[in-house]
């Protein structure tokens, strides 16, 4: 490993701990042999020498891959760092770039990390780009020129080893569309439903073994959400679509899904009330195809929020996030966020005469509502989690969950803050919310926190990534860093 590259740390920070769900500051040197039983490890990657969009995507057991771009003059270079489980650097790949090139979309599936980055013709981004694939496991790389890239942002992306999909918002129509790119291909085609022009791509998911593509899709019909089901095959075309059912009294209002098994699916989401046109809680649908490949849906259920998430304090009504799916292998939980719009007034001046103007301060998050489903929909547990003062200007999720054996493990992170709270299934708090810090700190303290985020890796295991900022300087002293975190 070169001295430029992501070192790796041993101590220096913390891992999860029952008794308090804490991290504790592991001050001593050790062996990584021992770092396996619970000691942390840590890459740190110096802001002046890999700049600052630097990301990672966990692959599993295989490891993880740290990239970024660099540009020099006329070129843009693109590295890829490959770490194992653990944190020893085991491959390094360069690809050089026209200057004009950024990386705009990557994720991690059938043992591939796969990356996408598109070309700008004067700072707008134009249709043509590349995808670069690299197997983890053999640890090679190929890349690709291709076209028909989204002009908008690349929300979410998908790939296996046949097909690569994404959806992206169309900054000229201000709709999104969902984009398929076969293995080998150079154009990537859109989901092109007849009679249906008007469309936003809630989720989509792929069914390797039928080779299907099952999409959630939402429109508006008289002021109001419409949610439905399209199932296509890997060439984009349609083979089903379907309403999803609802009733005469609630509606639908947003969709996730993950699969089960093969041919069987769940389906969730937010649903509101038609007369008053309020969210009221979470519906789950479970889906199957039948031996013939025909789609069916199961019991549609209605799971209401407590009347907390409903209701807020000035008596107008909250908004709710679309939700977020986790599974194992015997339930799912599904978890929204309660928010409401801010609005300050704050001094302007017109002519040096001062008035107020009302203006969006952001948005206040309150609670976060968690549900966990059996496999057929019934509820088996819910818990309003309550926020400490969470302010936001975009609209994003906080709050993560871990499925262990009859436990839940509520957890979310703000800067040095961590929070938590261990549950099980029969209502008992088995240590409760917890706020503490990540790393110490004082009145003299020369850095600062920020972008922390804590997810699930593998086996127990946990990934603690974020920036340390120096408080002295816009960017000198300033790192990236991921810790490994082992939970017991």
């Amino acid at each position: 490993m070169s001295s430029n590259n992501g070192q790796t740390a041993k101590g220096s920070l913390t891992y999860f701990l029952i008794p308090i769900l804490l991290f504790l500051l592991c001050g001593k040197s050790i062996s990584p042999i021992f770092a396996q039983k619970g000691r942390p490890l840590v890459l740190e990657f110096p802001l002046t020498i890999y700049g600052s969009n630097i990301q990672y995507i966990a692959c599993d057991t295989l490891g993880l891959c740290v990239y970024y771009t660099i540009t020099k003059e006329d070129i843009c270079e693109f590295h890829l760092l490959h770490y194992d489980r653990n944190l020893q650097q085991s491959d390094h790949i360069k690809q050089t770039y026209p200057a004009e090139i950024s990386i705009e979309a990557a994720c991690y599936g059938d043992e591939e990390a796969v990356f996408i980055l598109q070309n700008k013709i004067k700072k707008k981004k134009s249709s043509s780009g590349i995808i670069l694939r690299y197997n983890c496991r053999h640890q090679k790389a190929d890349t690709l020129t291709v076209d028909g890239l989204p002009a908008g942002d690349i929300s979410q992306m998908k790939s296996t080893q046949e097909l690569t999909i994404y959806s992206a918002l169309s900054s000229n129509e201000k709709k999104s569309n969902l984009y398929y790119l076969a293995r080998g291909s150079r154009r990537a085609e859109a989901l092109q439903i007849p009679d249906a022009t008007d469309y936003l791509v809630e989720d989509f998911a792929i069914d390797t073994i039928y080779r299907h593509i099952f999409v959630g899709l939402k429109s508006t019909l008289n002021n109001q959400a419409v949610i439905w089901l399209c199932e296509t095959d890997y060439q984009s075309k349609p083979l089903f679509t379907s309403f999803l059912p609802d009733t005469l009294s609630y509606r639908c209002e947003s969709l996730r899904m993950t699969q089960l098994d093969t041919g069987r699916w769940f389906l969730a989401g937010t649903y509101a009330s038609r007369n008053q046109d309020i969210t009221m809680g979470v519906y789950t649908l479970p889906f199957f195809e039948t031996d013939n490949r025909s789609p069916r849906f199961d019991s549609l259920r209605f799971h209401p929020y407590s009347a907390v998430s409903v209701v807020a304090p000035n008596n107008s009504h909250y908004f709710h996030t679309n939700g977020r799916i986790v599974q194992d292998s015997s339930h799912v939980a599904f978890i929204t966020e309660t928010l409401t719009p801010e609005y300050h007034d704050r001094p302007v001046y017109n002519y040096g005469i001062m008035t107020y103007e009302y203006t969006f301060y952001g948005y206040r998050y309150s609670s976060a509502d968690v549900y966990v489903f059996n496999h057929d929909g019934t509820e088996r547990w819910y818990y309003n989690f309550a926020y400490d003062n969470i302010l936001s200007q975009k609209i994003s999720s906080y709050l993560n969950i871990s499925l262990r054996p009859d436990q839940y493990l509520l957890y979310y992170t703000r800067g040095n803050s961590m929070v938590t709270m261990l549950t099980n299934a029969q209502d008992e708090i088995l240590d409760s919310k917890e706020t503490s810090n990540l790393f110490p700190q004082s009145t003299y303290s020369t850095y600062d926190y920020d972008g922390t985020r804590l997810k699930e890796w593998y086996g127990g295991y946990y990934l603690l990534s974020g920036y340390k900022r120096s408080t002295k300087s816009s960017q000198g002293g300033s790192t990236f860093f991921i810790h490994k975190l082992w939970y017991r």
